[in-house]
């Protein structure tokens, strides 16, 4: 027994200097020193662990990805980076999915229409409590981007990319009947589009509007901003809705759908058309006019895409404000990150100011990407960019671009239940510009819907 006691004692002892030992502070790592001509010197391998963290994305620009990764992790060799992409068409589910099964990405692509949906979850943190740089970027984005990554007076992101949704018309087609600027209200387009059909061009306007189309509320809201002055287009501060009054914006527009759509100007094919076949029906001259993401300017310019390339050109949106709807994709970070602890967030942070932020003072991938791939961009600055100029000036005029990025406004209403009140409000337009509902009928039906899932 006085065997087994002395034993027990060891352990005990041997238990208690074990604990002691993890309780100690791990060993800080040797400090960064200097590196000749500026910039931060890793610290020697030996003394420092590396910092992995995941990053997922949809699936564009796979290799652009990988090489922008690759420059990264040059410059910062001691941040390993593991990337993971989805569809597009899955990437919302996938990543609630994982999210609510606790399967936290460090850093991942998020979008204006899911920001309330993630940030009120918890799903992603305001980036801005993090990343000391932050708020100094936030200074040069175009406003709807910035209220497109803001929840609740914090903001969530940096961005990816950034676009409107732009009027588009044929200038050839124009000059042919003998106008020789862009329409600037909607009544220009409707007597412009009425000397067109007079000329021979059966449906001068054309929409991709089918009930399955994504640019379809996107087109339709760029409408109602350029019709409204002011704030609250569509829903109150309160998230009530304000569009089915006598006389908005709205109803405005509506009423100017169902007239140019009797009287055989706008395409009633429209109602049933795809982005893509929006664009060959464009290159093909079948239309003069219509409006699409900004994006599908390169592809329509296109030199050889048809007999029409290089005549396409972006007009203000038409109408009292030249509003159009701005949208953003950005850089995210979740919770996991602030979880793991400081190490994490300052290796998140360098991530963020590379790919979304500066590096030595410059957009780099932002750039990047609007250089090689034309993709738009929030950040301002880039539109007095020499080689930002040259790219998009093969296909468009990069004063009215930037001149529309800084009229655009975030989508209103982007709340959790917005995408089924997106789904019904199509239905209702349609009707509406059919002639099977009355405008007022199909406005109050939307403004229902809305009060309806606004209530559960």
């Amino acid at each position: 027994m006085k065997g087994t006691s002395l034993l027990f004692k060891l352990f005990a002892v041997l238990a208690v200097i074990s604990l002691l030992v993890a309780c100690q502070p791990a060993a800080t790592p040797a400090p960064a020193t200097q590196a000749p001509g500026g910039g931060e010197a890793q610290p020697p391998a030996e003394t420092t662990k590396p910092v992995e963290l995941t990053f997922v994305t949809w699936s564009y620009g796979v290799e652009t990805i990988a090489d922008n990764i690759k420059k990264f992790q040059e410059r910062y060799p001691n941040i390993k980076v593991t990337h993971k992409d989805y569809s597009w068409l899955e990437y919302h589910d996938t990543m609630v999915a994982a999210f609510t099964a606790g399967n936290y990405p460090d850093l991942l692509y998020g979008s204006d229409h899911w920001l309330q949906e993630w940030a009120s979850a918890g799903w992603i943190v305001p980036i801005e409590d993090y990343c000391p740089n932050v708020k100094e970027y936030s200074k040069e984005l175009a406003p709807y981007a910035l209220e497109g990554m803001t929840y609740e007076g914090k903001v969530y992101g940096l961005s990816y990319y950034a676009d409107t949704m732009d009027f588009v018309y044929n200038e050839a087609l124009l000059k042919e009947a003998g106008f020789d600027k862009a329409p600037e209200t909607w009544d220009d387009v409707y007597t412009m589009a009425k000397a067109l059909k007079e000329k021979g061009l059966q449906y001068p306007i054309l929409m991709a509007w089918s009930q399955k189309e994504g640019a379809f509320p996107e087109a339709w809201t760029s409408m109602v901003f350029s019709q409204h002055e002011g704030p609250h287009a569509l829903f109150d501060a309160d998230l009530n809705p304000v569009f089915n009054k006598e006389g908005s914006a709205a109803y405005q527009i509506m009423d100017w759908l169902v007239k140019v759509y009797k009287e055989g100007l706008f395409n009633p094919a429209s109602l049933t058309t795809a982005e893509i076949d929006q664009v060959k029906a464009m290159q093909a001259g079948q239309a003069a006019f219509t409006i699409f993401p900004q994006y599908n300017m390169a592809e329509v310019n296109k030199p050889g895409s048809g007999p029409y390339a290089g005549q396409f050109k972006i007009a203000l949106m038409p109408g009292k404000s030249h509003s159009t709807v701005g949208y953003v994709r950005f850089y995210a970070m979740s919770p996991a990150v602030v979880e793991k602890g400081q190490a994490y967030i300052d290796a998140a942070c360098k991530f963020l100011d590379y790919f979304g932020g500066k590096t030595d003072g410059q957009y780099i991938v932002v750039k990047r990407w609007a250089v090689e791939n034309g993709l738009g961009f929030a950040q301002l600055p880039l539109y007095q960019d020499p080689d930002v100029i040259a790219a998009f000036s093969k296909w468009g005029d990069v004063p009215t671009i930037e001149q529309q990025a800084k009229l655009a406004r975030a989508k209103e209403g982007l709340t959790t239940w917005y995408g089924a009140w997106d789904v019904f409000a199509r239905a209702e337009i349609h009707k509406a510009i059919l002639g099977q509902t009355p405008i007022m009928d199909a406005l109050n039906n939307m403004a229902n819907k809305w009060l309806e899932l606004k209530g559960k």
